[in-house]
């Protein structure tokens, strides 16, 4: 069994792919080739492009190919008006990607600040009307998918905080999605997974 994983990037600086690449424990390559995870599709690895990347990416958000983890880097761009067209990807909002692939997901992957809670894009006066999947800044939970968000497997969003987030932690939680261990980590009171973020509130880091 191999687990698919989809790694999609909204208002970012690229940071947590930076971070991502330099993981040690463990790698990169050591997520596909010692810990079964089929890498499907990421901005700085994919091999598609144009046509096949969108029959892959419309395959997943139709259901059609199964998604085991979506990860998510980046805030969730919304302007102009709840649009989302200041990011277009695909032909597509990105906003319009993202619901259609945490719907599909059997759990989802916030890495880094801008995508746990909006971070510096989400700042006042946050023109582009730029969110986290779950959280917004200092607000309780909702952001882009709202409090009441739950994945195929029942989760939340996992937030994996951080400007970049730590490499090594990214690639221990997708080790654990992989597995289906992720629901049996005890979580922080905020998304984050307490073996790595103790009662972080992700915007705050309190």
């Amino acid at each position: 069994f191999m687990a698919s994983l989809l790694w999609f990037q909204g208002g970012a600086c690229s940071g947590n792919t930076m971070s991502f690449l330099n993981a040690e424990a463990p790698s990169v390559c050591d997520l596909v080739t010692d810990f079964g995870i089929e890498l499907l599709w990421h901005p700085s690895l994919g091999m598609e492009l144009g046509d096949q990347a969108k029959a892959l990416f419309s395959s997943l958000a139709r259901g059609e190919r199964p998604l085991d983890i979506f990860v998510f880097e980046g805030s969730v761009i919304q302007a102009p008006n709840g649009t989302g067209r200041y990011d277009v990807f695909a032909d597509r909002p990105m906003s319009e990607w993202v619901r259609e692939m945490c719907a599909q997901a059997g759990i989802v992957v916030a890495i880094g600040d801008c995508a746990a809670w909006g971070g510096i894009p989400a700042t006042p006066p946050n023109p582009s009307d730029s969110t986290g999947l779950q959280y917004e800044r200092k607000q309780g939970a909702g952001g882009y998918l709202g409090a009441d968000f739950r994945s195929k497997a029942g989760l939340p969003v996992i937030n994996i905080p951080g400007c970049p987030a730590h490499p090594d932690w990214v690639t221990q939680i997708l080790v654990a999605g992989a597995g289906g261990s992720a629901g049996g980590k005890k979580r922080g009171d905020k998304g984050g997974p307490e073996a790595v973020v103790t009662g972080v509130n992700p915007a705050r880091g309190t």
